[in-house]
């Protein structure tokens, strides 16, 4: 019964941080639907903990937190390998965005300082035309 406890306030807990990042704006609706997904699953596995426990009986695992927790690593890394795929997406995008900025700035091979590098100083103001000598009377 303490398992069932721990693991609803998990759940809940998840849904309402999950909750607060989205008001927040730091997590984008579609990976607040992975992990309401997830604060989900963590309810529906209280309620079938002994749908769970018969389950791992007739594949032969002693425990069906067991079965609970390599299903658990299965999904982190299915999680783990959707997000390379996304940041190697983001990485190309950027990539194609800093040449865009280059080409539309007209930067040609390292015209331009980078970055955390000083801009060079202008060099003052240009020299003015000296006066002409009076004429001589």
């Amino acid at each position: 019964m303490r398992l069932e406890v721990f693991v609803l306030v998990i759940a809940l807990l998840n849904f309402v941080v999950v909750l607060e990042f989205v008001r927040r704006r730091r997590l984008t609706e579609s990976f607040a639907l992975l992990w309401a997904g997830v604060a989900v699953g963590g309810l529906v596995l209280v309620l079938a903990r002994p749908v769970i426990d018969d389950f791992a009986e007739r594949v032969g695992v002693k425990a069906g937190t067991s079965v609970v927790f390599a299903l658990g690593i299965f999904f982190l890394v299915v999680v783990s390998i959707y997000l390379s795929v996304h940041i190697t997406r983001l990485e190309a995008r950027v990539e194609r965005l800093g040449e865009e900025v280059a080409v539309l700035r007209g930067v040609k091979g390292g015209d331009e300082p980078g970055p955390g590098e000083p801009h060079p100083e202008p060099a003052g103001p240009e020299p003015s035309e000296p006066d002409p000598e009076p004429a001589e009377p």
